[in-house]
């Protein structure tokens, strides 16, 4: 399952690049993440590996993050994996002149077992509500910094 979904930002891109980058930020725009631990590697690097635990309706889970790209200011990929999916992230930040940039993110799930096959379809509409509060829970943030 594939979708890409854009939010134009209001501040100019390297802003918006370090606000991004920093994983502080994260709980505040995630407000569902209640841990980031770097496992290897260094922080938003290529290579990386950190754990990312969330509370959703009482539940807990984590997701594995390996950084797998990077080109300060314009890209940050990764993919994000549980028992459940793979999903892999394509962040790019294109500037749109001095004080505005464009977020798009490219979002791919990979489903790993057959109920979530088949869930994964069905879920598809949530999943990308959720991601686009998440964006603008992020614009909202750099913009009122």
């Amino acid at each position: 399952m594939k979708f890409k979904l854009e939010v134009p930002i209001n501040k100019p891109r390297a802003e918006v690049w370090r606000a991004f980058d920093n994983p502080e930020n994260m709980k505040v725009w995630q407000p569902s993440l209640v841990r980031f631990e770097t496992i290897s590697g260094k922080q938003g690097q290529p290579g990386a590996v950190s754990r990312l635990t969330y509370t959703e309706n009482s539940r807990e889970f984590s997701l594995i993050e390996k950084v797998t790209g990077r080109d300060e200011l314009n890209r940050l990929e990764g993919i994000y994996e549980n028992e459940f999916a793979d999903n892999s992230i394509s962040n790019i930040f294109i500037e749109q002149g001095s004080d505005q940039t464009l977020w798009v993110m490219e979002t791919e799930y990979t489903f790993k077992t057959l109920i979530m096959k088949i869930m994964g379809t069905l879920m598809k509409k949530n999943l990308v509500a959720r991601t686009e509060r998440d964006m603008q829970r992020f614009k909202e943030m750099v913009e009122g910094q």
